[in-house]
């Protein structure tokens, strides 16, 4: 007999045991005392000798002696953390398929459960073993009942138990995760049971029954063949889902984002959930919690990802085909309507279509004898005239002619008093008058028919068959396909509203996303590039405004930041389309070149930074290089703005590798300082800045021993600059100011003797201006009537000029002269060194001195500061200099501002001042 029919009852004595109350009920065969215990143990040792372990089965009780005893040492042996570990797998595996012998034969599922439970609460590292153990019960041993117990003993648990015990409920929520991802069919029927735990106030029992009904979303609950069961509970679990993306707790919020990315993933989310998915996504973009913030992005992310709309998500460019569709759509649903209502025949040429089949059956009718004729339903009692004509219509629209005729002759005898049964001539024949009287009946209810429902009407003479054949008509085949071409256009339509809508979503999320680039935390910053990043690609046009603000990121002091910028445009701009390395080249360079039009200062910047990256690493094919120099020496077509972005790429790159522009450096000046006029100082401006990077511009160290790089005062490059400065000093140029502080920087940067260059070039300006001052004083009639006037952009230029010289000959001395001044000195230091004698290097003095070394440096640095300093406030505007000579100049126009009134020129002599002030 199976154990499991067995009953129980405890004993109060010995004898007990072996008497049996009943049926079924369990007792003790036999009871030894201990006298007798000796010789039945040396039985069952011989039995053990002769069957092995079997014998116990014979000698002992098999449920309370051995069952007990080898469980209880499996969840012993399951009790110790190291169970987990990789090595200790086999132990786990015998463990799992002995308590599953025990489930299946010895009925120990409700002991197993007990104990199930009871571990989950204390022993946190036994959730995965436990989960691997019952799903192999529930599947390979056939125990699905076990799932639903231990759900069930679960889902009875008190929610404030449950929140005064983290640790049990720790092991809870992290079991019945586990379980769903891997038996989601065996534990869908039990989850009524969990559902009150949404209510409770711990929220790992919540996540946890959050992540089961995704994981039965994702596994069982997907596809497009559900039956109507299964989609209505994968709906109630998505609502559930939804709902719970505003729960009180941050984690319950990020987990069900979470959730949802999962899905999306998975293309598990049906088509009718997207929009709302989205919006509470964007929502969730303005929570207080980081996290949820950052799980929203990555929601959003997925979305993009696997949206099944465009690869391009343009809402402007959705918006034209949406209008022309829907237009469209209507016009065919019009056209419908109106073959649908030409369609509907008139109730006399209906009845002039069945008039030559109904006068034949009449005819054959009345030719036949009176006892022969068919016996037609009866009219009953309760019926109405009302009634009877409404039978006769019917059987007329259905071509049950003989049938109509048969219950208008017995209407007749009915309601001899009552139209149109009454209405008899005794001149007409009974064909004619019978005739009359259906005719009456069939063109009054047709017609009323139409006047209540045109459509009914029209179903109801289609399927009566009574349009004549003669008759044109549409046919089935066209009209079935102008059905399925209007649900195609009906689809369409849908189709593209969706994704216009979807594409504004997006579109109101990178708004939203673009303002939290700068936050504090690490992570969130990291996945708003990867956002636009993703949004870029899918050619969204808002993208390009977060691709452009994260460029300043490359300056963060965070390395994850740094580096997710770098990894943005290594995806966006490294790695184009293309069929050839020329055709990738040119789009890398067109999409870089879209990254400076109406560029600030500080992006320029930030791009240059990034470009200098890629080139020290070498991940910008040699194609781009020789395209962009293609592109600025003309040799392709190309417009001047084209040609001027390449030549800004071309300056960029050179900060990573100088020997770009370096080795082409006379091609250069040949591309931005020709003697073409008028002269295009944009361009100049640019080849300014790609020259000097071929230089540091930084301070020289102490540890570099080489001379910083200059070029010899008599080189091309500075001859070019000297003759482009002066020759548009005369000429009002807005773009002239920009490029001669450009071209005066670069000088004192690059050339020996820079201070002898740039006062040449003030020396012909002021020339110039003389000159000028001159033909103006000759061309007037009377010279003494009034002063002669210097154009104003003139004498702007001249003050601005100044300015820019004044400053860069200040850095010159606290950069240039200052550094090479301390490599001289340590140099000279060294030399020192190494010629002293070796005695003298060995004296007990030698410590003391090399301590002091340290100061001795700093009172020579200070030395050299001061010898700076003394150069710029006592020589540089001595009567003796250049820049002297501009300053009463430019003291009367700062101090007459009456005088000399036009903004522009007192904009730049103010500047111009605080330049020579900073003297």
């Amino acid at each position: 007999m199976a154990p499991q029919m067995y009953e129980f009852h405890l004993p109060l004595s010995p004898e007990e045991l072996l008497k049996s109350g009943g049926v079924n009920q369990y007792v003790v065969q036999e009871v030894l005392s201990i006298k007798h215990l000796p010789p039945q143990l040396r039985a069952f040792q011989a039995a053990f000798r002769a069957q092995g372990p079997l014998a116990m089965l014979e000698h002992f009780d098999t449920i309370y002696s051995i069952l007990h005893l080898v469980t209880g040492c499996c969840y012993r042996l399951l009790e110790n953390p190291t169970i987990n570990h990789q090595k200790n797998r086999p132990t786990r595996e015998a463990i799992t398929h002995l308590l599953g012998v025990a489930l299946t034969r010895y009925n120990h599922m409700l002991s197993a459960t007990v104990k199930i439970i009871q571990m989950l609460q204390h022993f946190e590292h036994l959730a995965p073993v436990l989960v691997a153990a019952v799903s192999l019960w529930a599947t390979d041993y056939g125990m699905k009942s076990i799932v639903g117990e231990i759900v069930r003993e679960i889902g009875q648990k008190c929610p404030q138990e449950l929140s005064r015990d983290p640790s049990g409920t720790k092991g809870f929520a992290a079991f019945l995760t586990e379980l769903a991802e891997r038996v989601p069919a065996i534990l869908m029927s039990s989850m009524c049971i969990l559902l009150d735990h949404l209510d409770g106030e711990n929220y790992m029992m919540r996540n946890a029954v959050l992540a089961a009904m995704a994981e039965m979303v994702l596994q069982v609950l997907s596809g497009d063949q559900l039956e109507a069961a299964a989609r209505d509970t994968r709906d109630q679990f998505l609502d559930t889902l939804q709902a719970h993306g505003h729960d009180v707790n941050s984690f319950v919020r990020s987990r069900v984002l979470q959730l949802f990315t999962r899905i999306v993933q998975q293309k598990a989310l049906p088509l009718t959930r997207f929009q709302a998915v989205v919006a509470l996504a964007v929502g969730r973009l303005a929570d207080k919690s980081v996290l949820v913030c950052k799980n929203a992005i990555q929601l959003l992310a997925s979305f993009l990802a696997n949206n099944p709309f465009s690869c391009k998500l343009s809402d402007t460019d959705l918006a034209g085909p949406l209008q022309k569709e829907t237009q469209k759509l209507q016009e065919m649903r019009a056209q419908r309507r109106t073959a649908a209502a030409s369609a509907v025949l008139d109730p006399e040429e209906e009845w002039e279509a069945m008039l030559p089949e109904l006068k034949s059956t009449l005819q054959q009718l009345l030719q036949l004898p009176q006892g022969e004729e068919e016996i037609a339903e009866p009219i009953a009692n309760t019926e109405t005239t009302k009634d009877v004509k409404g039978r006769i219509y019917q059987l007329l629209a259905k071509a049950s002619y003989k049938q109509a005729v048969i219950l208008t002759r017995e209407a007749t005898g009915h309601f001899q008093e009552s139209e149109p049964f009454s209405h008899i001539d005794p001149e007409e024949s009974e064909e004619t008058r019978l005739l009359n009287i259906l005719g009456l009946i069939f063109k009054g209810s047709a017609a009323s028919t139409q006047e209540k429902n045109p459509r009914e009407s029209t179903g109801n003479m289609v399927t009566g068959q009574t349009v004549c054949e003669n008759k044109p008509n549409v046919s089935e085949p066209e009209e079935s396909r102008g059905n399925d071409e209007l649900v195609k256009q009906e689809m369409l339509v849908q189709y593209l509203q969706d994704a216009y809508s979807f594409s504004r979503k997006i579109t109101e999320a990178i708004g939203i996303i673009s303002k939290m680039m700068y936050e504090n935390t690490t992570t969130v910053v990291q996945e708003v590039i990867e956002f636009f990043v993703m949004v870029f690609q899918f050619g969204v046009p808002q993208a390009l405004f977060g691709v452009r603000r994260m460029l300043p990121l490359i300056w963060s002091k965070e390395p994850g930041i740094r580096e997710a910028v770098l990894n943005a445009y290594r995806q966006l701009y490294l790695n184009p389309k293309g069929d050839s390395a020329r055709a990738k080249a040119q789009a890398l360079i067109q999409n870089l070149s879209l990254l400076l039009v109406d560029a600030s200062v500080g992006t320029i910047q930030c791009l240059e930074e990034i470009l200098c990256e890629f080139v020290q690493k070498d991940e910008l094919k040699p194609a781009v290089t020789q395209l962009l120099w293609e592109r600025a020496t003309e040799k392709v077509a190309c417009c001047p703005l084209e040609r001027c972005s390449s030549v800004m790429l071309l300056g960029m790159m050179a900060r990573g590798k100088p020997e770009i522009v370096g080795s082409n450096l006379d091609t250069l000046v040949s591309i931005g300082l020709d003697e073409k006029f008028p002269q295009d100082y944009r361009l100049a401006q640019q080849v300014c800045h790609a020259i000097a990077n071929i230089s540091d511009r930084r301070k020289p160290s102490l540890g570099k021993r080489h001379p910083p790089f200059r070029l010899p005062q008599e080189h091309r490059l500075f001859e070019r600059l000297r003759e482009t400065v002066t020759r548009g000093f005369v000429h009002p140029d807005p773009l002239w100011i920009p490029f001669k502080e450009v071209a005066v920087t670069l000088i004192y940067q690059l050339a020996e003797g820079s201070e002898v260059i740039c006062a040449q070039i003030l020396q012909d300006c002021a020339k110039q201006a003389l000159e000028k001052l001159e033909e103006k004083r000759t061309s007037q009639e009377d010279p003494k009537s009034s002063p002669a006037m210097l154009p104003t952009f003139l004498l702007m230029n001249l003050l601005s000029l100044a300015g820019d010289v004044a400053l860069q000959q200040l850095v010159h001395l606290e950069q240039a002269v200052s550094g090479e001044l301390c490599r001289r000195r340590v140099l000279r230091e060294e030399q020192e060194h190494k010629t002293k004698d070796p005695k003298e290097k060995n004296t007990s003095s030698e410590t003391a001195m090399e301590e002091d070394l340290g100061l001795v440096g700093a009172a020579a640095d200070d030395t050299e500061a001061e010898l700076i300093r003394g150069i710029c406030e006592m020589e540089l505007l001595d009567g003796k200099q250049t820049l002297a000579a501009f300053v009463p100049l430019l003291l009367k126009v700062c101090n007459n501002p009456g005088l000399y009134s036009n903004p522009d020129l007192s904009a730049a002599a103010s500047l111009a001042l605080g330049k020579f002030c900073m003297i």
